[in-house]
């Protein structure tokens, strides 16, 4: 009688690459989960309030959360880098597998937030329409009232996607430099979202740019891309040169 050996399967484990951005991702989309939450129970809440008051509510009030879903992620991202960088690179990982996820995580949560924003729009203009109310949107630097869905993306993408951008970059340089440095050099590293939401009128009305792909007189496209690619560059560049010290 002959013994018989039995060999456990292998079990597939992710790459660093999808374990990295898994762990993103995943508080990225948590956090994102309570903002909107909370997001739609103020803005119902303002909507009932501004219709008690005047009877009416012929603007949008959707439209008034595009900055703090600027900012907001903006500021996630500058955690992700103080809360997780070292703790990945104790784990064995790299910085170009950090990199690459966080990047992911970034541009994808920009876009996230895009879609959800202008969904929102649509459907309160839907429901304005329904009940004889006007949408107009009020907010300066974004002249969006009677747009349809794909021109709110693409005016709402390249402010959204770049706050994430840059938020990696602040907290990179905090990161690599100290509190001191990173504080100082906050007019550069956040000088691409400013800029993106300077040139779309956010403060001193439109800006005209001849030669540049412009939808509904927002932020370029172009200009939002090349933006974006810089700013991921330096980001890379400081990532891959930062010493980070692991626990022993």
């Amino acid at each position: 009688m002959s013994a018989t050996t039995v060999t456990a399967p292998a079990v597939r484990r992710p790459s660093p690459l999808a374990h990295a951005l898994h762990r993103q991702l995943g508080v990225a989309v948590y956090l994102a989960g309570w903002y909107w939450a909370i997001a739609l129970v103020v803005l119902l809440v303002a909507t009932l309030v501004v219709w008690r008051v005047n009877g009416t509510v012929d603007v949008s009030i959707v439209a008034y959360a595009r900055q703090s879903a600027i900012w907001f992620p903006f500021s996630q991202a500058i955690l992700l880098i103080a809360g997780l960088l070292r703790a990945h690179v104790a784990a064995g990982m790299t910085r170009r597998t950090f990199v690459r996820a966080s990047l992911v995580a970034a541009v994808s949560t920009g876009l996230g937030y895009t879609l959800v924003l202008s969904a929102l729009l649509v459907v309160e203009r839907a429901l304005h329409a329904a009940v004889g109310w006007d949408a107009e949107i009020l907010e300066q630097g974004f002249e969006l009232t009677g747009r349809d869905f794909p021109a709110m993306v693409a005016e709402l993408a390249p402010a959204l996607v770049l706050a994430n951008l840059c938020g990696l970059l602040v907290g990179v340089v905090f990161h690599r430099f100290g509190g001191w440095w990173g504080t100082v050099t906050l007019p550069l590293t956040v000088l691409p979202i400013v800029a993106t939401l300077a040139l779309a009128g956010e403060w001193f009305g439109p800006v005209p740019l001849d030669g540049l792909v412009d939808v509904a007189g927002g932020a370029p496209l172009l200009t939002g891309a090349v933006l974006a690619l810089v700013t991921a560059a330096v980001y890379v560049a400081l990532v891959r040169s930062t010493p980070v010290r692991t626990p022993r």
